[in-house]
Formats: structure tokens, C-alpha cells, sequence
């Protein structure tokens, strides 16, 4: 992640289109960095933390083992990937990306990092 996101505040923001589960819903005001230009994402499925996914693999660690450096690692991967980018991702970017970057790293299947989430 190349930006510390710094919101425009109440002040300025984009009027985009806004869908609540599925449907447009119109125009909202969405903030937006200052820095990068990026838009927040405003969507009902909010981004979560990434102590989210650093508990979704302690977790998984009680069913697979997993070595605390694989953890580290693991960590420092989703640190660098942007996976706590609330700007720039909704929930279920965040959980395609935090399955990616397990099953590179351990040999566990898709339906066993999903049910830990």
C-alpha cells in the first residue's frame, strides 16, 4: 500500500452512485484522499480490520498447523498486499485476497480458510 489515506473531510466530497444490496439508490457524497485521489468505498459490505484476518488465522492455525513464522509472514504479506485498505476495498475484495495469499503460502483448501472468515 503506497498511501496513509487522509480524508477531505466534511467539507469537499464526490457525489457518486450508490447501490444498497444490489439496487442504485441514486447519488451519495463520498469522501475521498486528498493525497491520492482515491474514493472511499461507502458500500454496505464495509471493509473490516486487519486484526480481523490476523484472528481468522489463529483460528485456522487450531485446525492446520502453522508455524509462527509462517504466521509473520503471513502477516507481513497482508500488511504490503493492502488488504486493510478501507478506501480502496470492500469486504469481499478483502476476503478473495486474504484466501489468495493463504492458499500461496499453505496447503489448505479454499472451503477451510472460508470457514474461519
Amino acid at each position: 500500500m503506497g498511501c496513509n489515506h487522509e480524508s477531505c473531510g466534511d467539507v469537499e466530497k464526490v457525489w457518486l452512485p450508490h447501490t444498497y444490496r444490489g439496487r442504485e439508490c441514486g447519488l451519495k457524497p463520498h469522501p475521498y484522499c486528498t493525497k491520492c485521489g482515491e474514493v472511499k468505498n461507502l458500500s454496505s459490505e464495509k471493509p473490516r480490520n486487519i486484526g480481523y484476518y490476523i484472528n481468522a488465522i489463529a483460528a485456522l492455525s487450531r485446525e492446520v498447523k502453522i508455524a509462527q513464522v509462517q504466521m509473520r509472514l503471513l502477516f507481513k504479506e497482508m500488511e504490503q498486499s493492502g488488504l486493510d485498505d478501507a478506501y480502496g476495498m470492500d469486504r469481499e475484495q478483502q476476503e478473495k485476497l486474504f484466501i489468495e495469499i493463504l492458499k500461496r503460502a499453505l496447503n489448505v483448501s479454499e472451503n477451510s480458510i472460508r470457514g474461519v472468515l
